[in-house]
Parts: C-alpha cells; structure tokens; sequence
C-alpha cells in the first residue's frame, strides 16, 4: 500500500526506514533523501512509527542492544533536507 503518494513510498518502505532507525515521518523521508510534499501522509508515517515503537521490532538497531528505544541522532544530511515541526 502506497503511504506517500507524492515519492511512491509503499508501507514497505517505511517499515524498512524505521527499522534502520527513523523514529519520525522527517526522519523516513531523510532515509530517503527526499523531503515532504503535500504532509498528507505525515499522519500515516507517525502512527507507523509509534506502532513500530511501540511493539520494540527486535531487528530494529535501537531495539535490539536495549529494551527501549534509544534516541538516535539525526542523519548527517539534515541540513540538506530542512524540515518544518509538522514532520517531526
């Protein structure tokens, strides 16, 4: 199912971003180097998100050296990328 119809990004996809270690739809899109467009997903990739935490996914970097999330720092290209709270 697609979840950004703007970049094609599939529910796949963001699954696969957050178990890299995206805790935020900003974060998703900076996984994959784009920036957010409409924000009508933005809803959809945080309740993924939350969901994703919330089950501790044990593949998941973050997840797997602890029992709870650990606060990851944001990617080097952040500046490349600016985003606004929404996606947060």
């Amino acid at each position: 199912m697609y979840v950004c119809i703007c970049h094609a990004l599939n529910d796949k996809q963001v699954t696969k971003a957050l178990e890299n270690g995206a805790r935020t739809p900003a974060s998703v899109f900076r996984h994959y180097e784009r920036q957010v467009q409409c924000g009508k997903c933005v809803p959809m990739m945080r309740e993924m998100a939350q969901s994703h935490c919330a089950n501790q996914c044990p593949t998941c970097p973050s997840h797997a050296a602890t029992q709870h999330p650990a606060t990851l720092p944001e990617p080097a290209n952040t500046e490349n990328f600016p985003y606004g709270i929404a996606a947060e």
